[in-house]
């Protein structure tokens, strides 16, 4: 009877176990994690997984952003060579705060990808500010291809 207990105990044990792990969320990847820290200034979650998939894998992105004024903003670029995760990061937030030091904290796709591969961008007041991009003063293997 004691064994039988000790059984049940164990069974219970190992199924109240089991049961808290499967309702725990899955960790959230690099890639995730970084897409869902620039979803809001990216212009949502899939421009966001965009720019970080392609960053990542030097692989083409396309954003598309969408206005205040119903404006749609389309903007693209090949990234030369894939980068790390730290890479993709530390090249996100450098383009996010040189926007921030023009007044831009919610970009549309063209200032995003100006402020990763360099570029013009046209600030709030109407003015056109040439900025360097994050990706491009990386130094390394190159221009960055636009499209």
């Amino acid at each position: 009877m004691e064994t039988a207990r000790a059984l049940a105990a164990s069974v219970a044990a190992s199924l109240a176990f089991a049961a808290s792990a499967m309702a725990a969320p899955a960790p959230q990847t690099d890639a995730s994690h970084l897409a869902t820290q620039y979803s809001e200034w990216a212009g949502g979650q899939s421009n966001a997984d965009a720019l970080v998939a392609g960053l990542r894998n030097g692989a083409p992105v396309t954003l598309v952003t969408n206005g205040a004024d119903r404006s749609v903003s389309i903007a693209g670029f090949t990234p030369t060579a894939p980068m790390s995760y730290g890479a993709v990061s530390t090249a996100l937030s450098t383009a996010q705060r040189s926007l921030a030091k023009l007044g831009i904290s919610q970009p549309n796709a063209e200032q995003i990808q100006a402020a990763l591969i360099g570029g013009e961008v046209v600030t709030s007041n109407g003015a056109l500010v040439p900025v360097r991009g994050s990706v491009a003063s990386r130094g390394g293997s190159g221009p960055v291809a636009s499209r």
